[in-house]
């Protein structure tokens, strides 16, 4: 037995040096490499959550089995139920996200580091076309208005009351079809008639539709150091706290989990003044990539200085339709790939046209040679004209000091 015990520790000992010696040896190993390297490690180190699942596959109308207590005894709804989402997602496939998925590969990929953590300020539950795009990002931070919501227990609910629910969560699906963003009236107006309180159902339909696994879900409110999160029964829906959902996932085919994260927050000036711990957390998050689209021109305006702000400090890649941060901020620090046609905001913004069309923008798609889309994502839906820029931040080559010391001849 002490023989046994004298090995176990040598063995554990040993492994800390080598882990010791592995993170020593990786510091200076530029960004990129360490996420690759972390990527390949398998982090699945405990069980899964079926219950997740069942849920996630009745909203989107995958599959019934988990609820066979629940007695429908009209099939012939969940039938029509099923086969409405199953058409709406192959058509929506084929018009926009597999072409998405392709100009990803080609354009976006080979430009960056995409296995880091990818923000999306302004996001609503959008995580559909942020995974469509970002597909290897090792986890995903979203944050906007819409509130978190909760799901009723579907296996207590009557078969009127869970026909009425799954409605609404499909037909608070329809702009995502039809535009590929949320118009917050609509969604509330969808969701909240039928006791769908907030964007919880539709995360769960993302997340089973673009082929992920949940393993894991809770609510958490941010800690007053702004690094760590409780976990809490609900949320209060209050502004003045930071709460989020947040979701273990993976992908079929992965070896490690993935974290998304849902918060609900005013990200303007004034709710940062109201909620000081989310921004002191948005500025100590790790370096990432942004996307931001369909976000009301919002970071144009003195109003949102600070996620402006932040976006520009953390983000390695920025790729934004023209409502994200305006192309000025951008030239100094960051290259940039143009994608379609420059155009002028949408008449929904027709009052504030004048100040945020961008001239500089413009003048670089007339002089440049931008290339082209195939596929409609954001305001310019009806007419298919869109812009889409990626920033990549420019790589600062550090002198070497011996160099820079050395005599001149």
């Amino acid at each position: 037995m002490k023989t046994n015990l004298f090995l176990v520790l040598l063995v554990c000992a040993s492994l800390g040096f080598l882990t010791f010696f592995s993170s020593c040896n990786n510091s200076g190993k530029n960004s990129k490499e360490t996420d690759l390297i972390e990527d390949t490690i398998p982090k699945i180190n405990f069980p899964k959550d079926s219950t997740q699942d069942q849920i996630g596959n009745l909203l989107s109308g995958i599959d019934i089995s988990g609820y066979s207590q629940i007695s429908i005894s009209d099939s012939s709804f969940w039938n029509k139920y099923k086969l409405e989402i199953d058409s709406a997602w192959k058509k929506l496939s084929q018009e926009r996200l597999s072409k998405m998925d392709n100009w990803s590969k080609i354009e976006i990929s080979p430009k960056i580091n995409d296995t880091t953590l990818l923000f999306y300020p302004f996001s609503g539950p959008d995580f559909l076309n942020a995974y469509h795009l970002f597909p290897n990002a090792n986890d995903y931070t979203l944050i906007a208005m819409e509130k978190l919501g909760t799901i009723p227990d579907l296996k207590q609910a009557t078969e009127k009351d869970i026909k009425a629910y799954l409605n609404s969560v499909n037909n608070g699906l329809r702009d995502i079809y039809k535009r590929s963003y949320f118009i917050t009236g609509n969604m509330e107006q969808d969701l909240r008639k039928n006791q769908v309180n907030g964007v919880l159902p539709l995360l769960y339909v993302f997340l089973e539709r673009t082929g992920h696994k949940i393993y894991e879900f809770g609510y958490y409110q941010l800690q007053d150091d702004g690094v760590s999160f409780l976990p809490i029964d609900k949320p209060t829906n209050s502004l003045k706290v930071a709460e989020c959902i947040k979701f273990k996932v993976l992908k079929e085919g992965d070896t490690k989990l993935k974290e998304v994260t849902y918060f609900y927050a005013d990200i303007s000036d004034d709710g940062f003044v109201k909620n000081p711990i989310l921004l002191q957390y948005l500025k100590s998050m790790r370096e990432c990539n942004t996307f931001i689209k369909s976000a009301s021109y919002l970071s144009h305006y003195e109003t949102f200085t600070n996620i402006r702000n932040t976006t520009l400090e953390k983000s390695k890649a920025v790729l934004q339709d023209d409502t994200g941060v305006p192309f000025r901020y951008f030239t100094k620090n960051f290259d940039y790939f143009l994608y379609g046609t420059y155009e002028k905001p949408i008449d929904d913004f027709k009052t504030g046209a004048k100040y945020l069309f961008q001239k500089d923008l413009e003048e670089k798609y007339q002089t440049e040679n931008p290339k082209a889309l195939d596929f409609s994502l954001g305001y310019h839906w009806r007419s298919g004209i869109q812009n889409w820029v990626l920033y990549v931040r420019k790589v600062v080559e550090v002198k070497n000091e011996a160099d820079s010391i050395a005599p001149k001849n």
